[in-house]
């Protein structure tokens, strides 16, 4: 989160020192007019023809540094972070951080199941979870759908279990 703050402070300097390079290029250029109106006349219609070759030469210059700098802002600030995120164990922490986007249905479904060892009847979860059976049935629907647990037929019930994988990674 740092690192995406200096990123930010870094672009919006970047985006400022780019306006007040524009804004007095146009000072310069026609100090007698509005500096707005020829901001205005330069970004839209481009820089005028007796323009001296210097001035726009200049201003592509800055602006290539300014993307330069931000690429490699990003390539030292981000690329390090997503290197390590995909070197590391894929198991690892997968079941705290998919925990973290359930709903909170879905999270009481799976503390129950965590509660009885990963593995219970789904009449059961209704009663403990206090859902109807109609929300629960569809709550471990779509937790089946997502991989996060598998459902087997069991007489006029269910048997949910957690997956492996979520189960080892909630630790």
């Amino acid at each position: 989160m740092k690192k995406l703050k200096v990123l930010l402070v870094l672009l919006l300097a970047a985006t400022s020192g780019l306006a007040v390079s524009i804004y007095l290029l146009a000072l310069i250029y026609a100090p007698t007019e509005s500096p707005i109106n020829e901001l205005y006349l330069i970004l839209t219609r481009g820089f005028p023809q007796n323009l001296t070759f210097f001035i726009p030469l200049s201003s592509l210059l800055f602006l290539s540094t300014v993307l330069a700098s931000m690429v490699g802002v990003i390539y030292f600030l981000v690329l390090p972070e997503m290197k390590t995120y995909y070197e590391s164990d894929p198991g690892k922490d997968a079941g705290a951080m998919v925990l973290r986007t359930l709903k909170p249905d879905e999270k009481k479904i799976v503390g129950v199941l965590k509660v009885h060892g990963g593995t219970y009847m789904q009449k059961f979860i209704t009663q403990e979870t206090g859902l109807s059976r109609l929300k629960t049935h569809r709550v471990v629907a779509v937790l089946a759908e997502r991989g996060i647990v598998h459902v087997e037929r069991r007489g006029n019930t269910n048997e949910v279990s957690l997956v492996k994988w979520f189960l080892d990674g909630m630790g």
